[in-house]
């Protein structure tokens, strides 16, 4: 019996020593690392996905995307979108040409006072109209649009392709928005996307 007690004795103070000893490593242990958040995020952004709430990078200044356009004409289907920054607002328009990624980065011109017919001239340049339109739209977020409508578009560019310019019209009844534009390679933008990738 006195060797019984014993061993249980000799048992009890190996186990006491052991939890001791894992205490004492526990509270030396450094703390745990921080992760980073945007680490499970594809480097590659998909354009075609960019949304609401999505974070743009261009030029080196950050926008957060406050609405998104959806256009159908007929099938054809592409995206405006209310980019805002420390710089202001501008559009940026993502569409899939027959096969080829096409991006615009766009920005209202106020008073000018043109409308689509003909020639154009705006900042002493000649635009040609090479596309007009009617499509219809549903909006989310912040655009400045109806929910969902018609728009009547009028796209035009310089004879060197350098200088795009556009004009949409949201209502019958109101005026025509003019913006002058340029494209942009998907690589000039970086995109976080705001929800987990897909």
């Amino acid at each position: 019996m006195t060797k019984l007690l014993l061993l249980l004795l000799i048992v009890v103070v190996i186990v006491s020593i052991v939890l001791i000893l894992r205490n004492r490593a526990g509270k030396n242990k450094a703390p745990a690392a921080r992760v980073d958040p945007l680490a499970d995020y594809p480097e590659v952004y998909d354009p075609y996905k960019i949304g609401v709430g999505d974070i743009i990078t261009y030029a080196g200044i950050d926008h957060v995307v406050r609405g998104t356009i959806t256009l159908d004409e007929e099938g054809y289907i592409w995206h405006e979108h209310l980019l805002d920054g420390s710089t202001g607002q501008r559009w940026l328009t993502v569409e899939n040409d027959e096969g080829n990624l096409d991006m615009t980065l766009w920005m209202r011109r106020e008073g000018t006072g043109l409308e689509p017919g003909g020639d154009v001239i705006l900042d002493d340049r000649v635009h040609r109209q090479i596309e007009r339109g009617t499509a219809s739209f549903t909006a989310e977020g912040t655009t400045g649009t109806a929910p969902q409508g018609i728009v009547d578009y009028a796209d035009y560019e310089t004879a060197d392709k350098t200088g795009l310019l556009s004009f949409e019209r949201w209502a019958r009844t109101q005026s025509w928005e003019v913006s002058t534009g340029r494209g942009v390679t998907r690589g000039e933008l970086t995109v976080i996307h705001s929800g987990p990738p897909q």
